[in-house]
């Protein structure tokens, strides 16, 4: 079983990376071949809206989306991690998710047997995560992905950050009993 993880915050080290190894390291204690991702040392360009993917199936732009999506394809389970920035996702988040508007042409396909899942943290008491998880269970939809649910953690802020790790690691044991049938 292949996963692969978005990092979703330019700060190596920092809480979004942190959970991200936790993951990373339970999954892989689970027989996973895991790759963690870092998009913002990536060339993404946004999306220019310009349709031509909804008639070709395909991003005429040429840059490290490419990557992306040969990850996203062989992964069994593709997971989102972001920290909560005005009570949305990261801007690097959401430019990939962006660039998956190819994948929306190919709405009417049958429903793949691999997963989406969301890790997520807020440094405040009560962050806003809802409209995170709506953006990431709207993506699995629209790429036609099984939705294998969230990790969430507020208070990052106050906390030891080896919380916020344990949660993820226990998160990343549930999705693999899953995704495995456990």
């Amino acid at each position: 079983m292949k996963a692969t993880i978005l990092v979703g915050s330019a700060q190596k080290g920092g809480n979004t990376d942190e959970q991200c190894r936790a993951i990373a390291d339970a999954l892989e204690e689970n027989g996973f071949d895991v790759c963690v991702v870092y998009p913002f040392n990536m060339n993404i360009k946004h999306c220019d809206g310009c349709n031509k993917c909804m008639i070709s199936g395909s991003c005429h732009i040429d840059d490290d989306m490419k990557t992306i999506y040969d990850l996203f394809d062989d992964s069994d389970l593709f997971v989102i991690s972001t920290p909560v920035y005005f009570s949305s996702l990261s801007s690097i988040i959401k430019q990939v998710i962006d660039r998956f508007q190819c994948r929306w042409a190919s709405i009417d396909d049958p429903l793949v047997s691999k997963y989406i899942a969301l890790i997520c943290n807020g440094g405040s008491r009560n962050p806003r995560f809802e409209n995170i998880i709506s953006v990431a269970r709207t993506f699995a939809f629209g790429t036609r992905r099984i939705w294998a649910g969230e990790c969430l953690v507020d208070s990052t802020d106050l906390i030891d950050v080896s919380k916020l790790a344990k949660e993820a690691y226990k998160f990343g044991f549930i999705l693999a009993n899953k995704i495995l049938g456990k």
